[in-house]
């Protein structure tokens, strides 16, 4: 078994399980170690695969008849294809190539995006048998949200359940906090997978599918700070002192932003790099994503991504201190639609604590 970053085989995992390295430079982060055991690439694989808790992962495994409790056997049916990175294993006997398998050109399994979108069981079958390799990027698309991946004029969106994103974008593009940004899905991309009935339930409940443009590609994949850590680990680093040198205003802001939005959420996999796939480099931050649990309404949420365990007002104060950011874009700003009053006065009480503080 072969992994694989496009065209170029980078890793030989041998029938006894021993790793042989072909391309060091340009493996996984979390693989980047002096001796990589078959454990390791079990763990790697397995994390790519989508969490049972997130919202309709049973019905998506049993429409394509994996185990639900057996993440390395779904990343294997996969190929471990992801829209995340251009990573790919290949089977001893599967003949196929990387511009037949490459996610971000190739249609994908568009049963099983209304799956994820409306939790809809739709049995899936090929002359009479289910095909023994899934091309889809919604077993290894991360997170609890209902999401899914469709095209539209040539490029790829993520929609997802997720009404919080649109106040968040518009909050952050005020600060000038670099960010992936979303829109409101139309009706009439949605029509094709949610019912009438599953759209209209969305809406008396207060929620939204939006949608936000692909933001790797071939060239350019997401490295969390779940795998950048574990890469740390490996070689005795402070994974969280390294994250601040690659751009230390960067991470000050996100600081702030997770501030001013009452962010619960920034967990290791909600925020990392951009990697070179050609060098296998780091060349900075990924702009801020996944931000449908902003606006909490516990007033003290501690901190994800700093080492010590503090309050994301202690953070972001530090923070602003050194950084001096202009906060002043929040007052021209209208009250974003989709908050209540009192969601928008939390976020203009806790602007006004950074100005005062500061």
């Amino acid at each position: 078994m072969l992994l694989f970053l496009k065209d170029c085989p980078i890793l030989n995992i041998q029938d006894n399980g021993i790793c042989e390295v072909l391309d060091f430079d340009r493996l996984p982060f979390a693989l980047r170690k002096e001796n990589i055991l078959f454990v390791d690439f079990m763990e790697w694989a397995a994390s790519r695969t989508l969490s049972i808790d997130r919202s309709y992962a049973k019905e998506i495994l049993n429409s394509v008849r994996l185990p639900q409790s057996n993440r390395y056997a779904v990343c294997k049916a996969c190929r471990g294809l992801s829209l995340e990175d251009s990573y790919w294993i290949k089977e001893e006997t599967d003949d196929k190539t990387w511009e037949e398998v490459n996610l971000f050109r190739n249609s994908l399994s568009l049963f099983i995006t209304e799956i994820s979108l409306s939790g809809r069981n739709v049995r899936y079958k090929a002359e009479g048998k289910i095909k023994e390799s899934i091309h889809t990027p919604e077993l290894t698309t991360l997170g609890t949200s209902a999401k899914g991946w469709i095209r539209g004029d040539g490029m790829l969106y993520l929609h997802k359940v997720g009404k919080y994103e649109i106040p968040a974008d518009e909050i952050l593009t005020a600060l000038h906090i670099p960010h992936i940004g979303y829109s409101v899905s139309g009706d009439e991309i949605l029509e094709s997978y949610l019912s009438e009935e599953r759209r209209q339930w969305l809406r008396g409940v207060g929620e939204e599918i939006v949608n936000a443009e692909i933001f790797t590609s071939e060239d350019q994949a997401l490295v969390t700070f779940e795998e950048f850590k574990i890469f740390c680990e490996a070689y005795g680093l402070n994974a969280y002192e390294e994250a601040v040198k690659i751009d230390r205003p960067f991470y000050l802001k996100m600081q702030i932003a997770d501030y001013i939005l009452n962010n619960s959420d920034r967990h290791e996999q909600n925020w990392g790099f951009f990697m070179d796939n050609e060098s296998g480099k780091l060349t900075g931050y990924c702009p801020l994503f996944d931000h449908d649990h902003a606006f909490a309404d516990n007033r003290e949420v501690m901190s994800q991504t700093t080492e010590e365990y503090i309050p994301l007002y202690q953070a972001a104060l530090e923070a602003q201190k050194e950084l001096k950011l202009d906060l002043s874009g929040l007052d021209k700003m209208k009250r974003p639609k989709l908050l209540d009053e009192k969601q928008w006065e939390g976020v203009l009480e806790r602007k006004k604590r950074l100005e005062e503080a500061d």
